[in-house]
């Protein structure tokens, strides 16, 4: 992996803005206990300084991951820049296409819903945002676990959530091309944009030098949005809906389970049963893992349809 001090330390100079090479996380009053920052293993590359007026941090953090059976460690670039002067609720974005298994395992946060008889133009924005993002109000971690503590978890009302649900504001998200975003104890912070949608073992999410810009572009983007829009009615007819469901999630899981045990065995089966050449053995071999993952997505389906209401 490289190291990008040199870019990073070119562009902070350039624009007059603070780096610390080595740090510690976060300098702002209670950031690093934020939930982006949650189980860093270490930071570097920490830039310090004003944009649009406001003040902004930015780093890359390592995590470390497995996968499998197999350790290794990611650096994501994070822009954390305070909400101050806006009254915003705690929620996490989550971008869809970054987080296909979530979307598997009905993890989808909250959906913004209209009725059919709404004009098409806010069908249309919100159809845009459900698309790109899983909503969830609080947090992620802290939405997730009230759901699976109560079966009953209360969806916020949409006064709670009225500063995100402006039309100029979703409209602005679903067109933003960006990673995780949260607001959280005053806070906005925005992870660089995962650009493969299909990665490797472990992927480094970096941005370095004056890529940084745009990261912190969409951030001050997405604060003036939502400061403008503060006097913007919300949509009408709106509703939220949770579509969190503990026992989907846990059904999905069994299915999948169940799936990958009867898909091996019948691989396994076909290959001692069958009478096939050298070719043919390979093609056998490669058909074992394959059924054993078709009954993973085959079971997992079946569980979810079954535990699904």
């Amino acid at each position: 992996m490289q190291h990008h001090q040199k870019d990073n330390a070119g562009w902070a100079q350039e624009n007059g803005y603070e780096l610390n090479a080595e740090t510690t996380g976060a300098l702002s009053k209670g950031a690093s206990s934020l939930d982006v920052f949650r189980n860093a293993a270490s930071y570097r590359d920490h830039v310090i300084g004003i944009q649009r007026n406001r003040r902004f941090e930015i780093l890359d953090v390592r995590f470390d991951v497995m996968r499998g059976s197999e350790a290794g460690s990611i650096w994501k670039t994070v822009a954390l820049i305070p909400t101050t002067g806006l009254d915003l609720p705690n929620f996490d974005l989550l971008p869809r296409r970054e987080n296909p298994g979530m979307s598997f395992l009905g993890i989808q946060g909250l959906e913004l819903k209209l009725p059919p008889t709404a004009p098409l133009e806010e069908r249309q924005i919100i159809d845009a945002f459900n698309k790109q993002y899983c909503l969830f109000a609080g947090g992620a971690f802290e939405s997730m676990a009230a759901s699976i503590k109560s079966a009953n978890h209360q969806v916020p009302s949409l006064e709670d959530m009225t500063s995100i649900c402006k039309p100029s504001v979703l409209k602005f998200l679903a067109t933003a091309a960006t990673g995780f975003i949260g607001v959280q104890d005053g806070y906005l912070t925005i992870r660089a944009p995962e650009t493969r949608i299909i990665t490797g073992a472990f992927s480094d999410t970096i941005m370095k030098g004056k890529e940084r810009d745009d990261l912190l572009s969409v951030a001050n983007n997405l604060l003036d949005a939502l400061a403008n829009a503060a006097s913007e009615p919300p949509i009408r007819s709106l509703t939220l809906e949770n579509t969190f469901r503990p026992a989907m999630l846990l059904g999905t899981i069994i299915g999948g389970v169940i799936g990958f045990c009867v898909g091996g065995f019948m691989g396994i089966l076909l290959l001692f049963l069958s009478n096939y050449d050298y070719l043919s053995m390979n093609v056998m071999l490669a058909l074992v893992p394959a059924l054993a993952f078709g009954g993973v997505a085959a079971g997992s389906l079946i569980g979810k349809t079954l535990t699904r209401g």
